[in-house]
């Protein structure tokens, strides 16, 4: 009783220490580890490399993990350097105890550069395939190895379809895809008639093309694509599907992200576990006093999967194939053919149950419809005669509406013909206008580069001056008719009135006239209701003499030799009629409507081309339009052409007056 008594006492005492011994330990110092990826996040392999991390880091809550994407699938090694700086900059302030690096980039980043981001501090890759090639003997290197080596697959799709010849290996030109491919070329010699193909550019199109033609290979094996030929990202896993449903030939895969229906099988890689390993490996490494006893480099555990129905369709037996292999879709109770079976059965039965039940129901009916059916027949009848009156309503309907369609028809038909004419008018105008403008501008520059030659005698020298103002002023017409007609399309054509004398402004047009044209064998005369009175008129002054000055130049141009006259007339009506006659080439009557559509230039083929651009009797109908006024064109003996511009005047009686000396009067005006 009393050894009882003291063990009681010494628990008690132990007990007692313990509580004060926990209240008193210290907390564990925190270390840090920095996770560098060699591809970006989104990436199957490396999420789920990085899932495998994170869980393994959350259960040691003393580690603090910090993670790094280098992106190496869209920027490869060139961003480095870049990388580098960015991490010193970044954990400046951090000291890492260990690293973690994933797939070849990351793994040449970190050889690069472990003594400027973590000297001393030990790592641990994962997702390589090839440690062997980097002398990790005697450095602070350890990692898994990628066992998904060629030699396995090469065998396995050998030994599955002993009959294949040519492997199509599809993988990119990344590091890791180099590395595959190294790896299949060196293990293809080993096998006897049985040779490995690569895609010869890393191109979505053109490996498609060449999965569907189905020549010159007997399997695929689809590594992966991560990036194409100009440097563009690639999601792996519906290139993956895309190849199944193209491909003639048995597919295989190395992950079973790619799974799709098509895919045979292949090996089977659970990036999460090798993460997880990763992880537990490092923390062997830190807590480990001496790292004699640890390996560099460690094999992953290979495993493969499989599709039972592929499996089934290429006759393989599952016996052939590895162990401890996963096989998707695999029967159970009933085969193929039992399963078939049976739902046939089942679906005749069901069938019989249908007609059977169907008969049953048309017997007890038929008594009932017997007696409903003579009633239903009336009131068909009925809702003949009522359909057969609508009908022939709707029919008449539909002919009227028809009659209107093909009037409509008519209409868009001549619309269309007016509007591609229009088009074809634009596209000529647009074509002279052009031609128009170059030739002055053409003589413009060509005779002012002359002028600048000292040898040229007074006489040349104010000859080409002459030529260069005649063409300014040719120039300056041109781009007055097409601002002109532009204020009219824009209807921003605005008239300012008021009063003055036509008959001064006749006299003037006549000074102009006869001057421009000195040399013209064409006599230009004026008509006037009077030569002892002058007339005042209540109108846009500056608008009137640009249609005298359009119509006129109109008939200068065609009228060679011979005589024009110009002036005005007035009738009872209180209207003045302006007119410009000519004995020029005339214009014929079908021609009279034509003349004063926008960008109409009539030029017959036995005749010469007359310079122009066809606005200058369009801009002068719509001036006579806006003063509400009309204008017509007539032809026949003894003048060949005669334009006549009708519209309303108001007279102030006061400003008519009767003078015997007209040049008198207008030199009495001038003094006041």
């Amino acid at each position: 009783m009393i050894r009882s008594l003291q063990n009681w006492v010494l628990l008690f005492l132990i007990f007692i220490c313990v509580a004060k011994t926990d209240g008193n330990v210290p907390p564990k110092p925190t270390k840090n580890i920095l996770l560098i990826n060699s591809y970006h996040q989104g990436y199957a392999w490396t999420d789920s490399l990085t899932l495998g991390i994170i869980k393994a880091v959350k259960l040691h809550p003393e580690y603090n993990l910090f993670i790094e994407n280098l992106n190496s699938k869209q920027f490869g090694k060139s961003r480095f350097e870049i990388d580098k700086e960015h991490f010193q900059k970044k954990y400046s302030g951090v000291t890492f105890d260990g690293a973690l690096i994933t797939d070849n980039d990351a793994l040449d980043f970190a050889l690069q550069f472990d003594k400027e981001l973590f000297p001393d501090a030990p790592v641990v890759f994962i997702g390589i395939p090839n440690p062997e090639e980097y002398l990790l003997e005697g450095t602070s290197y350890y990692g898994l190895k990628e066992t998904g080596s060629s030699q396995f697959v090469m065998a396995l799709i050998h030994n599955l379809l002993p009959e294949s010849k040519h492997l199509l290996v599809i993988t990119d030109k990344t590091t890791t895809g180099m590395i595959n491919r190294k790896e299949f070329i060196q293990e293809s010699s080993k096998f006897d008639q049985f040779s490995v193909l690569f895609p010869e550019v890393v191109d979505l199109d053109s490996i498609y093309k060449t999965v569907s033609s189905g020549k010159h290979f007997d399997a695929i094996f689809y590594v992966g694509l991560s990036q194409d030929r100009d440097g563009r990202l690639i999601d792996p896993v519906p290139v993956a599907k895309k190849i199944c449903e193209l491909s003639r030939v048995p597919v295989f895969t190395n992950d079973l992200l790619y799974n799709n229906p098509g895919i045979v099988g292949g090996l089977f890689r659970n990036g999460e576990n090798h993460g997880i390993e990763s992880v537990n490996l490092l923390l062997k490494i830190l807590n480990s006093r001496s790292r004699d006893s640890i390996k560099h480099i460690y094999p992953t555990e290979q495993k493969c999967f499989f599709d039972y129905k592929a499996l089934d369709k290429l006759h393989i037996s599952i016996k052939s194939l590895p162990d401890n292999s996963l096989i998707f879709n695999k029967e159970t109770i009933f085969s193929r053919q039992q399963f078939r079976f049976l739902l046939t059965t089942l679906v005749v039965l069901v069938l019989i149950i249908l007609v059977l039940t169907v008969v049953n129901r048309r017997r007890k009916n038929e008594h009932k419809k017997s007696v409903a059916q003579l009633d239903q027949i009336r009131i068909q009848k009925d809702e003949l005669e009522d359909a057969y009156t609508k009908l022939n309503s709707v029919m008449l309907e539909f002919e009227n509406t028809n009659i209107r369609l093909n009037e409509s028809n008519i209409n868009l038909s001549e619309a269309k013909k007016k509007a591609e004419e229009s088009d074809n008018l634009k596209s000529a105008f647009l074509a002279n206008v052009s031609h128009e403008i170059r030739t002055p501008l053409n003589s413009i520059v060509g005779f002012s580069s002359l002028l600048s030659d000292d040898d040229l005698t007074p006489e040349l020298r104010n000859s080409y001056i002459e030529l260069i103002e005649s063409n300014t002023e040719s120039l300056l017409v041109l781009i007055d008719e097409i601002i002109d007609l532009s204020k009219i399309e824009a209807q921003q054509l605005t008239l300012r009135k008021q009063e003055f004398s036509i008959d001064l402004l006749l006299t003037e047009l006549s000074k102009v006239f006869t001057q421009g044209h000195p040399k013209s064998e064409v006599e230009l005369r004026i008509r006037k209701v009077s030569d002892s009175k002058e007339l005042f008129i209540y109108s846009d002054r500056v608008r009137i003499n640009q249609i005298f000055v359009n119509l006129l130049s109109n008939a200068y141009k065609f009228t060679e030799s011979g005589m024009i006259e110009f002036g005005y007339e007035e009738d009872k009506y209180n209207e003045i009629q302006l007119f410009v006659k000519d004995s020029g080439i005339g214009i014929s009557k079908e021609h009279h409507q034509l003349i004063f559509e926008r960008f109409r230039k009539l030029n017959s083929e036995d005749r010469k081309v007359y310079r122009g651009t066809g606005l200058g009797l369009a801009v002068a109908y719509q001036i006579v339009k806006e003063h509400g006024g009309e204008i017509q064109v007539k032809s026949g003996e003894p003048w060949s052409v005669v334009f006549t511009v009708s519209f309303p005047i108001r007279e102030n009686q006061d400003r008519r007056r009767v003078a015997a000396d007209r040049r008198g009067s207008r030199d009495r005006r001038r003094a006041r």
